[in-house]
């Protein structure tokens, strides 16, 4: 592992090396051209150079590692890492699945269901309702060698979303959803997955110059069913927000992919420590926080360390919750709604793409601020509910600006 240190006084190179000597596995402390013994007072003296360094440990155990950082930020070691976002290659990268939706287009002369093989998949989808809007964008995950992993790999590039950290496995299938969409435009799932091959990727496989390059990382849930896409998800997470990014979550439950929904709670609960950005919608509500009222749900979300929340609430907009308080931001209405699949992700990739842009960290924007953004991905999303499928019903910027411009 490697953690950015703050140095400068004689007093926090005794505590580094307090720290470092607890340690089980050799450490370096380097600065610049410099690496010194980390567990040495005489080493860490001798650097010409005193004001902030890298400890490097060598170990990847998590368990190890978070024990490490927490001594680190309990004796205020623990550099800001504000300015490695501003270097970040990547304005938004997402981690977790990608899949085909097949999403039914009419019968056939015999009444037979027609399927239209749409790419989705909720980190995929951010990746590129971002994209679309101008955003530099990464995704990281895995989907298999066939003929369904080579299409999703090459829409991603085709949409301008980089692909270095998307993997084909030749021994696991590329998961497959079958949607169901009633009258109203809502949506049913039944899954191929048994395992898909996005459960199946290990951490080794990650990207790290994706993974550490990243202005906002984003994740869903469902990379939280199973092993060993579990403890990637969780190794991801925490790697990126020790580099300084900003952690986005969407749970996006799905319960046909849970063995239980008690299972689901746990395990979608356990990321929210973690988090900076949650989005989750208003059915969500009682599963993340026990609290089924709204704005109750969010407060929750925020006194458990998240600190912008946003509930989407269909066609009546959203609701978000800051360090200012929380307030309902309206939606846009639409003339006809022709399939919800993808509008909360490109609710959410329209809002990230804001806050990409903002420059800003999520504890320094206001409501005022929030609420534009909340805004803004809501024109995202009442375009997208207009179109068939998720991905191909994106829209890009000039479609976006039009949108707001004619609803003033």
């Amino acid at each position: 592992m490697i953690a950015k240190v703050v140095l400068g006084t004689m007093q926090n190179a005794r505590k580094l090396v307090s720290i470092a000597e607890s340690i089980p596995y050799d450490a370096e402390l380097c600065c610049g051209r410099y690496t010194v013994d980390a567990k040495s007072m005489l080493g860490v003296l001798s650097l010409p150079e005193f004001e902030t360094g890298e400890l490097h440990v060598h170990t990847d155990n998590e368990t190890e590692c978070d024990k490490i950082l927490e001594h680190l930020l309990e004796a205020s070691l623990l550099m800001d890492t504000n300015d490695s976002v501003c270097r970040s290659i990547y304005d938004i990268a997402a981690f977790g699945e990608i899949l085909i939706d097949f999403t039914p287009q009419g019968e056939n002369a015999d009444g037979q269901t027609l399927y239209a093989r749409n790419p989705g998949g909720t980190p995929a989808n951010v990746t590129v309702a971002a994209a679309k809007l101008g955003a530099r964008t990464a995704f990281l995950g895995k989907a298999g060698k066939d003929m369904h992993g080579e299409f999703l790999r090459e829409v991603l590039k085709k949409e301008q979303v980089e692909t270095k950290g998307m993997l084909l496995d030749e021994n696991y299938f590329t998961t497959l959803a079958f949607v169901a969409v009633s009258e109203d435009g809502e949506r049913s799932f039944s899954f191929a997955r048994k395992p898909g091959a996005d459960t199946q990727i290990r951490k080794e496989e990650l990207d790290i110059d994706v993974l550490d390059q990243t202005g906002i990382f984003h994740v869903g849930s469902l990379s939280l069913t199973d092993q060993p896409a579990r403890d990637t998800t969780f190794y991801a997470v925490k790697r990126a927000k020790n580099k300084g990014s900003i952690i986005s979550y969407d749970p996006n439950y799905r319960a046909s992919l849970w063995p239980d929904e008690d299972t689901a709670k746990e395990q979608m609960r356990s990321l929210i420590p973690y988090v900076d950005l949650m989005k989750i919608s208003d059915e969500e509500t009682a599963l993340l926080t026990g609290e089924q009222n709204v704005a109750k749900a969010a407060e929750i979300l925020y006194h458990q360390g998240v600190k912008i929340v946003v509930v989407t609430l269909g066609g009546n907009g959203a609701y978000l919750y800051s360090k200012d308080g929380g307030c309902t931001v309206s939606g846009f209405p639409v003339e006809k709604v022709a399939d919800t699949n993808g509008a909360g992700d490109s609710f959410w990739g329209g809002f990230l793409y804001q806050i990409s842009q903002s420059g800003k960290r999520p504890e320094e924007l206001t409501q005022e601020e929030l609420a534009a953004f909340a805004r803004f991905g809501n024109a995202v999303a009442s375009l997208c509910v207009e179109k068939k499928g998720a991905i191909p019903a994106m829209p890009n910027l000039a479609q976006v600006e039009k949108r707001l411009g004619d609803k003033k």
